[in-house]
């Protein structure tokens, strides 16, 4: 599979390019090149990890090479819901070329070793590893739209407008989508982290074993909470919450990244 991880690393590329020539310039025709490259890069991509599934004979998302090119994949199905629910075709610009990059990652890392029976086996594994991607996704828009907030937020306050400046989704925009996607973050991040006590428990007859992943997770969890829950008071709406917001995506790199290199028994992303 791994020239057709090329096909959509090109379309991936495309997209980027023309995200952020569309961001530039503010042509429709640009950006629909890049919706369609985008689009087609999504299809193959689909393609891709369902037939690394059925020729590694487990799901594709146990090795980091896996878990880097689902991430980019549900990164993809995010950005087009937010591409559909709030029109912001500026997201485009920061968010292709962050999955470009995820996606040429994992080709270059390779092919990746077959998975135990004991992950592969049960029906928890997929459940529960798919939530927390699309829960990582969900966070890396929230931390996106939170620079762009601050961005935004900081040019006003010195009143000196560049066009970078008016080429970003309004300011209200910018925060509710950091809001949602945040909240989205948390929702699946909870019922990730639920279905893997259920595994945990049904494979080890623990519910919580203090693995550094699961530490990391449940940290994430917590400052999430907190920032929805002060989103929604007055002293903490806007600046402050999108500060927490970019603290609270260093935890997320440290649960996705950083607790592989430490003596953990999860071996996936």
């Amino acid at each position: 599979m791994r020239s057709l991880l090329l096909a959509v690393l090109a379309a991936y590329l495309i997209a980027a390019i023309h995200s952020i020539l569309a961001f530039v310039n503010k042509r429709r025709s640009l950006q629909r090149v890049a919706e369609w490259s985008t689009a087609a890069g999504f299809i193959l991509h689909t393609v891709v990890l369902i037939a690394d599934w059925v020729y590694d004979g487990h799901y594709p998302l146990f090795s980091l090479r896996e878990a880097l090119s689902f991430l980019a994949w549900a990164l993809v199905a995010l950005y087009s819901i937010v591409l559909y629910r709030y029109r912001s075709q500026a997201v485009g610009a920061f968010v292709m070329p962050l999955i470009s990059v995820l996606t040429l990652v994992a080709l270059l890392i390779g092919t990746s070793s077959s998975a135990p029976a004991t992950f592969s086996a049960t029906w928890l594994f997929p459940i529960h590893t798919t939530l927390l991607i699309f829960a990582y996704a969900a966070f890396v828009i929230a931390f996106m739209a939170s620079v762009m907030y601050l961005v935004q937020e900081r040019e006003l306050k010195l009143k000196t407008f560049s066009a970078f400046f008016h080429r970003l989704p309004a300011l209200n925009t910018v925060n509710e989508l950091a809001t949602g996607a945040a909240a989205l973050g948390l929702l699946l991040l909870t019922l990730g982290i639920a279905s893997g006590m259920i595994w945990s428990s049904t494979r080890f007859g623990q519910v919580w074993r203090n693995d550094p992943k699961e530490i990391f997770a449940l940290l994430t969890w917590l400052l999430y909470l907190v920032l929805i829950i002060y989103r929604f008071t007055p002293n903490w709406r806007g600046r402050s919450a999108a500060w927490l917001g970019v603290v609270g995506f260093g935890l997320v790199l440290l649960t996705f990244l950083g607790t592989r290199f430490l003596d953990s028994y999860h071996v996936f992303g």
